[in-house]
């Protein structure tokens, strides 16, 4: 009997490779919206995604044309991916009983919007975002990130835009935009910081509606002209439970409760 529980699982686990991954690492997050298409690179491996596929460590998000992804991580911050965009999650640590969560990702290219959740919120400058232009440290709010990729063609050079709107309860939080020539501080609403590669981040300016629509893809309007409110955060523990449940059979319990994060 134990020899065929064993062989059991190793079949298991060959027919999921999801499975697979979750049995080395947990989880950072799931798709919780897809429009147009995406994939995922993992481990040099470009896979089909699609909702509620969940998102890893060091795993990259790639959106074609007219397309978007939103990720909801377990700490409650959700990232909505514009499209031709690319995000690499670098780093994710959270956990209900740890004491030093944080968050790193790279942003290739394309438009973000980011609404943080419990890491940024109680753990100051635990999350940090990565551009070809800067990095970016952020104390609970909600940030449009748009990068414009330097062109050899047209001689242009990069740039990248960090513009700050209120997070969906009304608050606004701050955000420090910084590079080895100096750094910035992001703290009004509507407000926007631009950083290059070979300058200091200059000081904040108001950003007038028309020039912000111009600035993002129409296809993101909702998330960034409403105040739009991702769903609440999952634990990790209730997403164990349920990884669980798919391999081995439990006896019957009441449902699990899912604890949100603030």
């Amino acid at each position: 009997m134990k020899n065929i529980t064993i062989v059991f699982l190793v079949f298991f686990f060959l027919m999921n490779p999801d499975t697979w991954a979750l049995a080395k690492e947990k989880p950072a997050g799931k798709i919780i919206r897809l429009k147009g298409s995406a994939l995922i690179v993992r481990e040099g491996k470009e896979l089909d995604t699609h909702v509620n596929v969940k998102i890893f460590q060091s795993d990259v998000v790639k959106t074609g044309p007219d397309s978007l992804v939103e990720l909801l991580l377990l700490d409650g911050s959700s990232f909505i991916i514009g499209p031709e965009s690319s995000l690499g999650l670098s780093h994710y640590k959270f956990g209900l009983n740890e004491d030093n969560p944080n968050f790193i990702c790279r942003m290739v290219k394309g438009v973000f919007v980011y609404i943080s959740g419990a890491i940024s919120k109680l753990h100051p400058k635990a999350v940090k975002f990565e551009t070809p232009d800067g990095t970016v440290a952020i104390r609970g709010t909600k940030l449009v990130v748009r990068i414009i990729e330097a062109d050899s063609i047209s001689s242009t050079a990069g740039e990248t835009f960090f513009i700050l709107l209120k997070d969906p309860n009304g608050k606004v939080g701050q955000v420090t935009i910084f590079n080895r020539y100096g750094k910035s501080t992001l703290n009004k609403e509507k407000h926007y910081v631009t950083i290059n590669g070979d300058k200091s981040p200059i000081a904040q300016k108001f950003m007038d509606p028309k020039t912000m629509k111009q600035m993002i893809p129409e296809i993101l309007y909702p998330f960034v002209f409403e105040n739009y409110k991702p769903p609440l955060a999952y634990t990790e523990a209730f997403e164990s439970l349920i990884d669980q449940s798919r391999i081995f059979v439990f006896p019957k319990r009441d449902k699990p409760i899912s604890i949100s994060a603030p």
